[in-house]
């Protein structure tokens, strides 16, 4: 009986917590971005919709722990991940803190969200975060790359937010353009991510945190609307 590597992995991510999970074909893209791996696996983990509603007017205390153990448990989650590969005999790397690095203009190489729309998972949003039909924008997102031959999703090309500027009109750094997103187009285009980090710095300060943290474009979103108002 043939082994179905996608189902195994989904199954063993599911089972601890991940909320979606999709897998992408990176071909496509240059070998230095997909480290010659040719599959993504896109993970997410939704945020609680009750700490969502709480950073209507910025970020609290209580997002900021929240981020941050998110972001603990996908980096167990891509752990958890690559030993389940490795063990059917498949390489693959974690897109974790260890390995994961920004430049001076806040990039990656390989963003976890450009993982996720080529899964299928979501589009990029005009508040340039991945946006999911099931939470919105209200996730964390972690990946691994991967020679496993997964069955892939269909990669998701443009926006889906249409006329909507929620989040360009409630977004107080005014870094939103208000354009929709589509693959030809840069980040840049669509979004000001330096104006938004100053921003949500000075933001974060006021409540005593030491980072990068607003939200605001996050929990006005529609569909984490939808999400948060289901719960």
């Amino acid at each position: 009986m043939e082994v179905n590597i996608s189902d195994i992995l989904r199954a063993k991510l599911n089972e601890n917590g991940a909320s979606l999970v999709g897998f992408a074909d990176l071909s496509q893209l240059d070998y230095p971005v997909s480290k010659g791996l040719q599959f993504g696996v896109s993970i997410t983990v939704a945020m609680t919709p009750s700490i969502v509603r709480g950073i209507s007017n910025g970020a609290t205390l209580e997002y900021y722990a929240e981020y941050n153990q998110l972001n603990s448990q996908l980096q167990e989650l891509a752990d958890i991940g690559c030993r389940t590969l490795e063990e059917l005999g498949y390489q693959a790397l974690g897109q974790t803190v260890t390995t994961y690095t920004q430049n001076g203009t806040f990039r990656t190489s390989l963003p976890h969200k450009t993982v996720a729309t080529r899964a299928g998972l979501g589009w990029i949003g005009k508040n340039a975060l991945l946006v999911t039909q099931d939470f919105g924008s209200a996730i964390r997102l972690s990946s691994i790359l991967t020679d496993a031959p997964l069955h892939v999703g269909i990669p998701i090309d443009e926006s889906v937010c249409g006329e909507c500027n929620c989040c360009t009109e409630a977004c107080i750094a005014q870094a939103i353009k208000g354009i929709n997103w589509d693959v030809s187009k840069d980040r840049d285009v669509i979004f000001d991510a330096s104006t938004c980090r100053t921003i949500a710095r000075e933001r974060a300060a006021k409540i005593g945190l030491d980072g990068t943290f607003c939200g605001k474009c996050i929990e006005i979103c529609p569909y984490t609307q939808r999400y948060i108002n289901s719960k």
